[in-house]
């Protein structure tokens, strides 16, 4: 049956596209949106049967222990009190603060659930029934004051506006509550804010993308709240409007978001390139295919990661830009720099786009891609207080502390609380093993009952993994193991017994299907060589007319960790040429002890005439020093 959906799909497209070749390859129109439903291929665990060490569990047990339950309290409890309404009167301005609480609610409800912390839950329901109180009767649940709101459609300031942003991460955080800790009244509040929305923009009224920075893209991620409402209660009349986001977005220019992702156009062409809202939309169109079954959005959100990926991702795994531009949009496709800027929010989209793709799909690509963002980015950007977070961050740049009230930091707790549901997940045929880091889980599979799971590893900085399956009973299942793509010549042994290498396949799954029962013992091994990494940056003269200047950088890696120089060459220079040779450059680089506070392999480079270079991972560089310089490209030579 699906086979023949898909064919006559083919054919109404060709059709179309004959008639109407003008015009873009999408039109947001009722004839092609379907009402097939997509099953995930992938199947998320109960969160609080996941256990997480390692490197990974102890960010995230910094960040519930840190900024989740400080936030609230922060200066006499500022980012939750402008909700209340004498600030709403009292705000003459168009911000975006209001994000906080949103952002909040959904790591929060995560965490304590997760965790069974006592402290942090109480923390949540006290806040949460705060900013409940605070909703006024048409819906409204936000910080603006009446004249530059959304409801007030003759307000000037629209085109600045954040509180349809704002609202939209409210919606998403009290469903995250009610999804945890199942109370009505946090349902009942995030409908009351989604039918605001359709009171004030549905069909004939109001046009969403008129209020928001960016073109409006800062305004249209109502796309994902609404996505989660007609989920929850299967509302059509939030699909409807859903449909009609997409098409008012399809009219305006520089927001064509679904035709310029299947035209292939670059991103800096759609809602200026900026970069979280930008992934934060696709991300909900990826969420829409799977409520509705039109392929037009799955192959929209895979042009656009395709298109983050090849272009605009650095080589420690952020969405990058912001050279000769602003900080946080897109540079054009095929420009490289080594001082990129990437937003820690960018960050989160980027592994919440990963993550819905991967459930959606089942492919290793996209969790290998949230391996090297966490790896590297996430955790070269966190503080070890747990409450700091580097609001930008640079392969090669210093690191900085963003302010509390920014929004990177809340971005990035929210971002690690991500982390424990995709390390494994269930199939309909058993269980899939996705990231690696010390951590157990309990998994039910379907058919055969639970099974509890656990891997023994020093990950990232090994690649040993032992892994136990423990079957409640003796059953038949598949185990899904991914093999990293950096993973040459990796190995995998079950109780001993090699596995044929030919079966294994950098970068997918190794599946190995068999009767397990207790204590089976799964042994890993991924050698973790030195690898040097090259780069040109390259700048061209007008009318093709060749390179104006070229400069050969490299960069050292070993597993799925990016070194990095930790702090300036010599004390005092950002660059310096060091010339290695064209082949087997690693052999110049030699292990050497590491310092005291890093738990990573160092190696250092030493060339005559040159000051010794010391590497160490990036995300242990820094040392939690705001100004600290972190060099990841190194200058090699100029052409």
């Amino acid at each position: 049956m699906k086979a023949e959906n898909t064919l006559n799909q083919l054919s109404k497209y060709c059709l179309i596209f004959l008639l109407c070749c003008t015009f873009s390859s999408f039109k947001a129109n009722a004839q092609n949106q379907c009402d097939d439903k997509v099953n995930y291929i992938m199947e998320v665990p109960i969160i609080s049967d996941i256990k997480v060490e390692g490197v990974m569990g102890q960010a995230i047990e910094k960040g519930m222990n840190g900024r989740l339950k400080t936030l609230p309290r922060w200066n006499e409890g500022e980012l939750i009190t402008v909700f209340s309404k004498e600030s709403r009167l009292s705000n003459t301005t168009n911000d975006w603060y209001g994000e906080h609480a949103g952002k909040w609610l959904i790591t929060a409800s995560r965490a304590a659930f997760r965790s069974g912390d006592r402290e942090l839950k109480d923390l949540l329901l006290k806040t949460a029934e705060y900013l409940i109180s605070t909703q006024e009767h048409n819906g409204y649940l936000g910080t603006y004051s009446l004249q530059r709101r959304i409801t007030n459609h003759q307000a000037l300031t629209h085109a600045t506006s954040w509180d349809a942003w704002n609202m939209s991460y409210l919606i998403l955080g009290l469903l995250e509550v009610y999804k945890y800790f199942p109370e009505e009244s946090y349902l009942l509040a995030s409908k009351k804010i989604g039918d605001l929305f359709l009171e004030n923009f549905s069909e004939g009224r109001q046009n969403i993308t008129e209020y928001g920075t960016r073109r409006g893209i800062s305004a249209t991620v109502i796309l994902d709240p609404m996505v989660e409402l007609f989920r929850e209660t299967g509302d059509k009349r939030y699909l409807d409007y859903l449909n009609l986001v997409i098409r008012q977005m399809e009219e305006k220019e520089g927001l064509k978001l679904i035709s310029s992702a299947l035209d292939n156009r670059d991103l800096e062409w759609i809602g200026d390139g900026k970069i979280y809202q930008l992934l934060w939309n696709i991300t909900a169109v990826a969420k829409l295919y799977q409520v509705t079954g039109n392929t037009d959005y799955l192959r929209a959100a895979e042009n656009i990661w395709n298109k983050v990926r090849n272009y605009h991702l650095t080589i420690i795994g952020g969405p990058w830009g912001g050279i000769g531009k602003h900080k946080e949009c897109f540079n054009s496709r095929g420009y490289w720099s080594p001082y990129g800027y990437t937003e820690t929010c960018s960050v989160m989209s980027w592994i919440q786009f990963n993550s819905e793709m991967f459930k959606l799909t089942g492919k290793a690509i996209y969790v290998q891609e949230v391996e090297k963002s966490v790896y590297n980015t996430l955790l070269g950007a966190q503080f070890p207080n747990g409450m700091d977070w580097a609001y930008h961050t640079f392969t090669n740049g210093a690191l900085h502390s963003a302010n509390f009230n920014d929004c990177c930091p809340s971005s990035g707790a929210l971002a690690l609380e991500e982390l424990p549901s995709l390390i494994y997940t269930t199939t309909d045929r058993g269980i899939a093993c996705n990231l690696y880091s010390e951590s157990s889980a309990i998994v039910n599979i379907s058919g055969v009952g639970r099974v509890k799971i656990n891997q023994n590893t020093e990950y990232p900085f090994d690649g040993y993994v032992r892994i136990s399956i423990q079957p409640e009973n003796i059953a038949s299942f598949q185990v899904l193991l991914r093999i990293p793509d950096w993973a040459k010549d990796a190995s995998v042994k079950v109780n001993g017994k090699i596995i044929d290498a030919s079966m294994i396949m950098q970068g997918d799954y190794l599946a190995v299907e068999r009767t397990w029962q207790a204590g089976d013992i799964i042994d890993l091994h991924f050698p973790m060589t030195l690898k040097v990494i090259r780069q040109i940056e390259v700048s061209m003269a007008p009318q093709r007319g060749g390179p104006i200047y070229q400069v050969q950088w490299f960069a050292l890696a070993r597993g799925p960790l990016i070194y990095c120089v930790n702090g300036l060459i010599g004390g005092m220079e950002r660059e310096e040429i060091f010339t290695l040779p064209e082949h087997d450059p690693e052999t110049l680089f030699t292990s050497i002890p590491a310092p005291k506070t890093v738990k990573g392999e160092a190696y250092e480079l030493r060339i005559p005439d040159k000051p010794s270079l010391i590497f160490i991972p990036f995300i242990e560089s820094g040392e939690g020093v705001s100004g600290t310089w972190r060099l990841t490209w190194v200058q090699e030579k100029i052409r």
